[in-house]
């Protein structure tokens, strides 16, 4: 639930710094000629509260889930990201601690629009992912962590990849809703 304890990234404003964007770009760039959604978060100083200015890509698991458990994890990292969510509350409490927090976690889509899929929506709310493709889901109760999400598009060509769209989303009441960012020099 958004309240007006939720921090100011949380309901959605958020600035995020143009080399902040750029090494995302970057990262997501990258990734895309692996075959793998590209995953990580972005930090910025406890005040000014919207300012996102430090980026930090993480593994994205899902090759590794897939292999392990290709029933379980019917995606592999081209269309499903998951990261080390005890890595990931670590930074979270880390950054915090350090007035440094933890602001965006952002993934990729390759090929796709930058939506928040019905699975992104269910997994990062603790609801119940899909057990087959194209199965139902159920939203949870809410992100674990008080976040924006950005999700990136990014599209393959001769000219190598590139970037399409970004979208903001964040959780309001009972559901992720889109949310407008700023970009800052």
């Amino acid at each position: 639930m958004v309240t007006n304890a939720t921090p100011a990234w949380a309901r959605g404003e958020v600035a995020i710094s143009r080399a902040a964007l750029s090494a995302l770009e970057a990262d997501v760039k990258a990734r895309y000629l692996t075959g793998e959604e590209a995953c990580g978060y972005i930090v910025g100083p406890a005040d000014p509260a919207p300012l996102c200015d430090q980026l930090v890509a993480i593994e994205n698991l899902a090759n590794k889930l897939h292999k392990l458990d290709p029933e379980t994890y019917f995606r592999d990292a081209r269309t499903f990201f998951a990261f080390n969510e005890k890595k990931f509350d670590d930074a979270v409490r880390k950054g915090a601690a350090l007035e440094r927090p933890v602001k965006i976690l952002y993934h990729s889509h390759l090929d796709t629009g930058a939506y928040f899929s019905a699975t992104d929506a269910s997994v990062l709310s603790f609801g119940e992912p899909p057990a087959t493709e194209g199965g139902p889901c159920r939203l949870g109760p809410g992100p674990q962590w008080p976040l924006a999400f950005l999700v990136t598009s990014v599209y393959g060509g001769e000219a190598g990849p590139r970037i399409e769209e970004h979208r903001m989303y964040v959780w309001e009441g009972r559901s992720f809703v889109e949310a407008p960012f700023t970009v800052v020099d």
